[in-house]
């Protein structure tokens, strides 16, 4: 080995952690980068600085360079750069959707996995970490209402992978050894799922990648409440099973990425049972999304007369509302869970939980095919029933780093509050707009704002009524009219947004309206401590005044 490879060879060794300990490289770098992050993250958001980027012109401009650079040069010209520009969800200036300010424990729970690194794929690359997944599991299965000791489940790496594994479940069960046999061998089968109108579209994806495809999906429409129409499911599921096609999947909703709006999941439930029994067919899978609902069920145990933690009525009130419909999670057969949206982690933490631990063994991996990994002692093997081999342990992690840090109480304090925040906000917007805005989610508890503004020779409340109910041309007209009316105010607020407003949201179908028309609204997520509601309101009631700015 020649003299300059020995001395290139040391200063590439330079980057590894030492054998033992972190090393004072570590330690000085980290110290250096968190100044860099302290200096990106301000107090504002940053709408005006975004502009789009050429991506290829960018990257015919650079190339990856002969000689390395060192650790501070790639802090400041790679790692920081990448990290800025983005809205500042710490700040509370962000309530467009459940993006999560996530807390310090979670924070921690993250960088002391990516030091450590273990595969949680076996436990002879994830040691006790992967002990970790298995009680977060069982941990939020409490939670959500099931057997701790009769379910089971795994980290994913969103909701999208949770729902779309949760249909492979489903389908495995309903033709028996898919995996092998394939596709073809069930060509006569009619496979069929059912979903609400609103439902969220990686559901729809889902179908779609495994196969099953989207003109299988049979959508019913939603009540006012954003909960699927269950009296139509009933007759539709009928039809379906008269005409010899197989129902394997029901999707439900446990809080809508809009509204937060819960289907009637004991009302699907029961029918499912009614008309199968009937007919004499195996019951649907029920998965139900709860990436953004799971974390309600911390309230299924509060008591509402001794009140401990002093909320008001009206909060008291949503939480019994929560209460009698986050009860009948217990009835899915598996369940998607996001701890990155009102768990308060970062990014990715999703689980699958699974209500009979056996269902595991659907998709399970034989020895044979896994020779990589034949240590003759090991306790834990994960990788044998996930779908997916290679994981971090980042997700368990910092999920039990919330549960514990936060504890039951410290989740139903900021939760709670939230509600409370989103509350005042729902009546004072009607209350102080003078007809003008129409809160779309006004009875639906939860802590997200969903709202539609309407010109000044309209009566808000009267309007949505036509809007929602009417089935005439006229209502449909006057639906879409609504719809270009508010993505005007919606276009116009952005391109004037400063950089100490919040950032709203704006979906372009929170509801169907019977005549079909999709309704569009407006929408601010409030779970951060630190939201300015009075701000965010009169930013909203602003609003109203674009319409003599924009003739």
């Amino acid at each position: 080995m020649n003299k300059r490879f020995q001395y290139l060879l040391e200063k590439y060794k330079f980057y590894f952690l030492p054998p033992a300990g972190i090393g004072k490289e570590l330690q000085e770098k980290v110290e250096y980068l968190l100044k860099g992050i302290g200096n990106i993250r301000k107090d504002q958001n940053y709408t005006l600085q975004i502009t789009p980027l050429n991506y290829y012109r960018a990257l015919r401009r650079s190339s990856i360079p002969q000689k390395g650079w060192g650790i501070k040069k790639v802090i400041d010209k790679i790692i920081l750069p990448h990290l800025g520009l983005i809205p500042n969800v710490s700040g509370g200036y962000a309530p467009s959707n459940v993006i999560p300010p996530p807390i310090i424990p979670a924070i921690l729970a993250k960088i002391a996995s990516t030091i450590i690194n273990p595969n949680i794929i076996i436990d002879t690359y994830g040691g006790k970490a992967n002990e970790a997944e298995k009680e977060a599991i069982s941990q939020i299965a409490k939670i959500i209402g099931y057997n701790p000791n009769k379910s089971a489940g795994f980290f994913t790496s969103g909701g999208a992978l949770s729902n779309y594994w949760s249909m492979r479940y489903a389908l495995e069960k309903f033709l028996p050894h898919l995996g092998e046999k394939g596709f073809l061998s069930f060509k006569k089968e009619k496979l069929v799922l059912f979903q609400s109108e609103i439902a969220h579209y990686t559901n729809i994806n889902a179908a779609r990648l495994l196969g099953v495809g989207t003109d299988n999906i049979i959508n019913i429409p939603v009540r006012e409440d954003f909960s699927l129409d269950v009296e139509i499911f009933k007759e539709k599921l009928k039809e379906a099973i008269e005409e010899k096609k197989k129902v394997f999947y029901i999707y439900l909703l446990a809080g809508s990425t809009d509204a937060f709006g819960v289907d009637d999941i004991w009302g699907v439930y029961s029918v499912c049972k009614e008309v199968c029994n009937k007919f004499g067919v195996k019951p649907p899978h029920i998965h139900i999304d709860a990436a953004v609902g799971w974390i309600y069920g911390i309230f299924l145990k509060y008591s509402l007369s001794k009140n401990p933690l002093g909320f008001d009525n009206q909060t008291l009130f949503s939480i019994k509302k929560i209460k009698q419909v986050y009860k009948n999670l217990k009835y899915a057969d598996s369940v998607t869970v996001d701890p990155h949206k009102h768990g308060f982690t970062p990014y990715a933490c999703s689980a699958l939980i699974l209500k009979n631990r056996n269902d595991l063994a659907l998709l399970q991996k034989s020895e044979e095919e896994t020779p990589y990994f034949n240590e003759s002692i090991y306790h834990s093997f994960p990788g044998h029933y996930t779908p997916e081999s290679s994981r971090s342990a980042d997700a368990p992690l910092m999920s039990l780093a919330t549960l514990y840090a936060l504890g039951m109480e410290g989740y139903q304090v900021l939760i709670g509050y939230a509600i409370q925040q989103t509350n005042r906000l729902k009546k004072e917007l009607e209350e102080e707009s003078k007809e003008r805005i129409k809160v779309l989610n006004i009875s639906i508890p939860g802590v997200s704002t969903v709202w539609r503004i309407y010109p000044s020779h309209l009566k808000a409340k009267e309007t949505f009524l036509k809007e929602f109910f009417g089935s005439s041309w006229e209502s449909k007209n006057l639906g879409k009219k609504i719809n270009r009316y508010n993505q005007k105010i919606f276009n116009y607020r952005k391109k004037h947004l400063t950089t100490k407003e919040h950032i709203l949201g704006y979906s372009t179908k929170v509801i169907v309206g019977k005549s079909g028309i999709p309704i569009s609204g407006w929408k601010c997520i409030l779970f951060h401590p630190f939201s300015d509601i009075e701000k965010i309101k009169r930013e909203i009631l602003n609003c109203l005044k674009v319409e003599e700015y924009s003739k």
